[in-house]
């Protein structure tokens, strides 16, 4: 039997985008070609909430986000602010110090959200900081970090705002343009339930200005955001300054409409309703969610499980009962394990499968005697 996927990604896919990957291969230039890239674009437009220049990169979610480290840092030693409160935080800090950036890191429990008070002190005391980087949906810990407050302080101070919304595209509100941000980074195998392959970013023309100014010239061809930004202006039916996977973005494009066809808001409200089930379901079996209920986030949650049981709980789910979960990462790794409740997991019938199977394991595991609790809760937040 497969396996079904409650991790934060790649998540169960429609098979309607399944079916666009049988189709012919196109080829990634021509004018029909650009047409339906335009269309795409649209739709990222419209999903980012933005009227600024957007694209595809056929690159992980990671590599996107330093394509933009690629484009700020000149000087070794410049000074990023890095706010860092999980897994995803961490690694985007250790790759702006692998291109020389003096990073200021501040700092929040894992589990917490931000810390945005101490934001403005340390713009304050370095006004030679060039951008601040964040995740929006800390993939790791279930927290919503709240993305325009921290906009408004990175607008009075004039630094750019870099911002991973990997775990959030498409299954969380985004404002790119009234929340003053810079440079963002989507996904399609999370909360669109596309296919892996393909990544949308949206640059503000604020970015493109100071890539522009730079006085030293970036030292690599493919993550030269101005090479894609004069490609897609000024080259006819060749958006591109390399080949694109198109069977996998017109996956995308499917996967995106699917999302726009269903209404952004009516979307994100299922999100944040089967998210609050999930959590209510799970606490109702004695087990703790790490993120308080007020910054808990719509696609992701985090289960706290000690003694090394969360191991078991994720071992029985994928033997016995075709579950798979995510495990804890970095300092979280022995103590938790991660539901993905995103895209087609985001559902009343994969929200009831789900808690079914948990109940089932930790009966297994001599950890609950009262089969059923879980799932009335579950029907009473949904029914």
């Amino acid at each position: 039997m497969r396996k079904l996927l409650f991790i934060p990604g790649p998540t169960e896919v429609n098979e309607d985008v399944l079916l666009e990957l049988s189709k012919h291969v196109e080829p990634h230039y021509g004018v029909e070609w650009q047409e339906f890239y335009e269309k795409t674009i649209e739709i990222v437009q419209k999903i980012f909430n933005t009227k600024e220049y957007t694209t595809l990169l056929p690159v992980p979610g990671i590599v996107a986000m330093e394509m933009a480290v690629f484009n700020i840092i000149e000087n070794e030693g410049d000074k990023i602010v890095c706010l860092n409160n999980g897994f995803f935080s961490d690694l985007i800090e250790r790759i702006l110090r692998l291109h020389g950036a003096n990073v200021l890191s501040i700092k929040s429990d894992w589990g917490a959200p931000l810390n945005i008070n101490e934001l403005e002190n340390v713009l304050d005391r370095n006004p030679d900081v060039k951008a601040v980087f964040m995740v929006h949906n800390e993939t790791s810990t279930g927290v919503l970090n709240d993305i325009s407050r921290i906009g408004k302080i990175t607008r009075k101070y004039d630094k750019l705002l870099c911002v991973d919304a990997v775990s959030s595209f498409g299954g969380v509100e985004f404002n790119f343009d009234d929340w003053g941000v810079d440079y963002a980074v989507g996904y399609a195998s999370k909360c669109l339930s596309g296919i892996n392959g393909i990544v949308p970013i949206a640059i503000s023309n604020r970015f493109i200005d100071y890539v522009r100014k730079r006085k030293i010239p970036i030292k690599s061809y493919y993550f030269n955001l101005l090479i894609y930004n004069e490609m897609s202006k000024y080259f006819t039916n060749h958006p591109h300054p390399t080949s694109m996977p198109t069977s996998v973005i017109k996956a995308f494009y499917k996967a995106a409409k699917m999302a726009i066809d269903e209404g952004l808001e009516k979307r994100y409200e299922r999100h944040r309703k089967i998210a609050k089930a999930y959590r209510a379901s799970i606490r109702s079996l004695n087990l703790e969610i790490l993120a308080k209920e007020e910054f808990a986030s719509p696609t992701v949650t985090t289960v706290i499980v000690e003694n090394g049981l969360n191991k078991k709980i994720t071992s029985i789910l994928y033997e016995k009962y075709n579950i798979i979960v995510g495990g804890g990462l970095g300092i979280l790794k022995d103590n938790t394990f991660r539901i993905g409740h995103m895209g087609n997991t985001s559902n009343k019938e994969y929200l009831i499968q789900f808690i079914s199977s948990l109940e089932m394991t930790l009966r297994d595991l001599g950890m609950l005697k009262e089969f059923g609790k879980g799932l009335k809760v579950a029907y009473d937040q949904l029914f």
